[in-house]
C-alpha cells in the first residue's frame, strides 16, 4: 500500500502536466480555428482538477504525519488552494467559453499560481 507521504509527491505532478496539456490543446484549437474541438482539452483540465484535489488532500494528511510545523507549510498550502480554485474556474470556462478574455485571464493566473505552488513545495523539499 502507498503511504500518504509518498502519495503526495507522486500525485502532485499530474495537475501541472494536465493543465499545460489542456492549455496547449486549447491553443492548437484556437490556432486552427476549430472552436468546437475543445473536448480533449476540457477532459485534460477535468483530470487535472481531480488530481489537484487529490494532491491537496494527500498533502494535508502528509503534514499531519511528518515532523514539519504548520508554519513551514502554510505558504505552500495557500498557494495550492489558490491554484486549485483557479483550476476549477479554468475547467468551467473551458466548457462554457474557452476562448474568451476572461478564460484567458483565468488560464494565465492559474499557471502563475501553479508555478508559485510548485516553487514553495520545492522549498519544502530542499
Amino acid at each position: 500500500m502507498i503511504s500518504t507521504i509518498s502519495f503526495h509527491p507522486f500525485i502532485s505532478h499530474f495537475p501541472l502536466a494536465l493543465l499545460v496539456g489542456g492549455l496547449v490543446l486549447l491553443f492548437l484549437a484556437h490556432k486552427k480555428g476549430v472552436f468546437d474541438n475543445t473536448g480533449a482539452a476540457s477532459f485534460n483540465l477535468s483530470m487535472g482538477f481531480i488530481a489537484a484535489l487529490m494532491a491537496n488532500f494527500s498533502g494535508m494528511i502528509s503534514v499531519d504525519i511528518t515532523s514539519r510545523t504548520s508554519v513551514e507549510v502554510l505558504g505552500h498550502q495557500g498557494y495550492s488552494f489558490l491554484a486549485t480554485v483557479l483550476f476549477g474556474f479554468c475547467l468551467g470556462w473551458s466548457y462554457i467559453r474557452p476562448f474568451s478574455r476572461t478564460a484567458v485571464l483565468f488560464y494565465a493566473t492559474c499557471v502563475l499560481a501553479m508555478l508559485t505552488s510548485i516553487y514553495s513545495g520545492y522549498q519544502l523539499v530542499f
